[in-house]
């Protein structure tokens, strides 16, 4: 597999019932959780069409939820098209979900995009310790304030979102300007590490099999630069 993320064509199978959609850079994630597809972010603006095409193709019901770990535009651009298509319900933090509404007042940086995005009306409950869609929530600030990782308990799946990055073997975290807070950036990497995932699930990079050396190298740099 290429090491940054393509634009498929096709969904790529990365575990039971749990689909990699490689978009332009990014990647986003389809499962089926008690008994219905679930999306885990959603690509930039014009993805959307191409997600649920994806879908199709493969045989993979249209989502009836859109969780977001978080509100950048390379992960909830695609949104406002795929429920406008599906009537998907969407799901993300409060302080995430306030930022979608129109509310509140993000970094420089990330303006313009909440502007690409546009204004989404999302379910604010994936708060720490709920399970929602079937997955348990992790609070992992940092990158951004209320930025949420998922876990599939049964067999350990994490969807970590911006969390974190994959290149090649290795796990970092995203730079400044682009991390908001690398003190909360870094504790937030140590948790998911102290979760012992057994399949990583990036926003950005390949997904990564048996990830626990890389994750624990990743917290030994990150603390190391504090």
């Amino acid at each position: 597999m290429a090491e940054r993320s393509g634009q498929g064509s096709a969904p790529q199978a990365v575990a039971d019932r749990v689909w990699r959609l490689p978009l332009r850079g990014v990647n986003a994630y389809a499962l089926l959780a008690e008994q219905s597809t679930v999306l885990v972010d959603a690509g930039n603006r014009g993805d959307g069409q191409r997600m649920l095409a994806m879908l199709r193709a493969a045989g993979v019901e249209a989502p009836r939820h859109i969780l977001l770990t978080h509100a950048d535009m390379d992960h909830a651009g695609g949104v406002r098209a795929i429920v406008d298509a599906t009537s998907a319900v969407v799901h993300a933090s409060p302080e995430q979900a306030e930022l979608l509404a129109g509310h509140g007042h993000p970094p420089a940086l990330r303006r313009f995009g909440r502007l690409l995005t546009g204004r989404l009306a999302c379910v604010p409950d994936l708060v720490d310790g709920e399970r929602v869609a079937g997955l348990l929530v992790l609070a992992t600030p940092g990158h951004t304030a209320g930025h949420v990782a998922l876990l599939r308990e049964a067999d350990r799946v994490l969807f970590a979102g911006d969390a974190l990055a994959v290149r090649g073997e290795n796990v970092r975290l995203l730079g400044a300007p682009l991390t908001e807070d690398m003190t909360q950036a870094t504790a937030s990497l140590k948790r998911l590490a102290d979760l012992r995932p057994s399949l990583l699930l990036p926003g950005h990079g390949n997904p990564l099999l048996s990830p626990q050396n890389a994750l624990e190298a990743a917290v030994r740099m990150g603390e190391g630069k504090r």
